[in-house]
């Protein structure tokens, strides 16, 4: 099953990711990630879901999905349009021998560092999810302590827009 990129534009009030989120739950659909945010109308909010599943079960998805009262308009991005970021934070404790190449790897990704005490640092990168899970398994020998990563957002790489 490939993975899914669907764009929804919502309203922007109490209880609509809820009312998207429990319509996946109640059809047995997974939600790989998710993120969510005030659109540049703050009468609405652009959702972006990462999701898996043949045709016939992202057609049910997007169907069901703009059957909801606050679902403005769904969209499926193509693979080929897909412009998709997501953001991670790594505390990482690298060794005292081990901070030049420690420091080198994050700097041949292109993410920030910052030292919070002794040799424990945090790192954030924003990239590509294939890319951040490459930098991930990069940072795996810097005895890593804590990740938090957001859902990917994500535009189509067209002049069509979600309204």
């Amino acid at each position: 099953m490939e993975r899914k990129v669907l764009s929804l534009l919502v309203a922007n009030q109490f209880g609509v990711l809820t009312r998207v989120s429990n319509l996946f739950g109640q059809r047995g659909f997974n939600i790989d990630s998710l993120a969510v945010g005030e659109t540049e109308n703050p009468r609405f909010s652009r959702i972006t879901i990462t999701t898996h599943g043949n045709e016939a079960i992202i057609n049910q998805i997007k169907l069901q999905l703009a059957k909801l009262e606050d679902v403005k308009n769904v969209m499926e991005i193509p693979q080929e349009q897909l412009f998709i970021r997501e953001v991670v934070l790594v505390k990482c404790e690298p060794r005292s021998t081990q901070i030049p190449g420690f420091l080198h790897a994050v700097e041949d990704f292109g993410g920030r560092c910052q030292i919070i005490e002794g040799d424990v640092y945090v790192v954030e990168l924003t990239d590509t999810p294939d890319s951040i899970n490459f930098f991930i398994e990069e940072l795996r020998e810097y005895r890593i302590q804590e990740i938090s990563r957001t859902g990917g957002v994500a535009l189509q790489l067209s002049k069509e827009t979600v309204y």
